[in-house]
């Protein structure tokens, strides 16, 4: 029997042959990745959950309800009422500290208890399912994990450095949320498809679940051949598969940059790109204070550019089970037993 659960293939050329006689399948160079890992994922930025507000996302093909207290406290849960199974994200509202159900008005305070009914009778003993959240940088993170395992590790937040209010782009795209990660090492990929040269300043280690790595990337100036312009290094830090933070400093300037992916179907991910700019020298001009302004945008939007010439590759792009690779790919081969730990199934 062909195992058609989520995440599995079909070997491709299958030889069915005659009724009645088992196919046998042809040796298949691929396998599939499973569709959802495990970890933190981005779900929403800090300013989309005000206090009072209520509002559902999806990750991993289900919704997670994110709402923040009159008294500011954020909490993330499953979406479904324990009385009768209404929709918290759809209807529903804050009072005070609690979370109140569109359908029959009952009440649950920050610890997932119902307190109230809408009928003033004894609460019955009900709790919400509660999931465990970080909220970084302006950023709201939730766990995710396959067989409901509680988070074993964090995401590390960055210093504190008093950055202005960041500039956020927010796409759908149809993509493995590894095959987005494994970019930022695939170096031999910056010269086929971006036109871009890698020059590696710190090449990646892996520890745990963190990546670290930095370079530069440089575009060609001029017609001279072997002429390049590069920008500053890149330290780029990868957290599980949903996490990348990177910064960067160049002309008195600052640059700090989250890109996010989550798993919101089968091989579709939310990305959520957020830059923040500020300048670092002392006395600097209105003119610098405009120009870290206006800085946020054009990032997040040449960087967009960039993603739309991956797009189509990750659309229709298969996980070789044992790629052929060369010198200057960039360390796959280490990346891809690193991403291993954030499976519940084995690969």
């Amino acid at each position: 029997m062909q195992d058609l659960r989520p995440g599995r293939s079909i070997p491709p050329h299958a030889s069915h042959g005659p009724p009645g006689v088992a196919a046998v399948p042809a040796a298949s160079p691929h396998v599939s990745l499973p569709p959802y890992p495990d970890g933190w994922f981005l779900i929403a930025t800090s300013d989309e959950v005000k206090p009072g507000k209520v509002i559902s996302r999806r990750l991993a093909d289900e919704d997670v309800v994110l709402y923040r207290t009159a008294g500011g406290r954020l909490r993330a849960v499953r979406p479904y009422c324990p009385h009768l199974g209404a929709h918290l994200g759809h209807g529903g509202t804050v009072r005070g500290e609690n979370l109140v159900c569109p359908f029959h008005h009952f009440q649950f305070d920050p610890e997932g208890a119902c307190v109230r009914t809408g009928y003033g009778t004894a609460p019955p003993r009900a709790r919400l399912g509660r999931l465990e959240h970080r909220e970084i940088d302006g950023l709201v993170l939730v766990w995710r994990h396959a067989r409901g395992l509680p988070p074993s590790w964090e995401v590390e937040v960055p210093p504190a450095a008093d950055f202005p209010a960041s500039h956020r782009r927010v796409r759908i795209l149809a993509a493995h949320p590894q095959d987005f990660v494994e970019n930022a090492i695939d170096f031999g990929h910056f010269a086929a498809l971006h036109r871009l040269v890698v020059d590696i300043t710190d090449p990646p280690r892996f520890e745990g679940a963190r990546m670290e790595t930095a370079y530069r990337l440089g575009r060609a100036a001029g017609q001279r051949n072997g002429m390049y312009s590069f920008g500053p290094s890149v330290r780029t830090v990868v957290q599980g598969l949903g996490v990348m933070y990177g910064e960067a400093e160049k002309y008195g300037f600052r640059l700090r940059i989250w890109s996010c992916v989550t798993p919101v179907g089968p091989r579709h991910v939310r990305m959520c790109l957020t830059a923040a700019v500020r300048h670092t020298r002392p006395g600097r001009t209105g003119a610098a204070r405009v120009v870290a302004a206006l800085l946020p945008r054009a990032v997040t939007y040449a960087s967009g550019l960039e993603t739309d010439k991956d797009v189509p590759v990750w659309k229709h792009m298969a996980h070789l089970e044992r790629p052929r690779l060369v010198e200057g790919d960039g360390p796959i081969t280490r990346f891809r037993r690193w991403a291993r730990q954030f499976y519940s199934e084995p690969l």
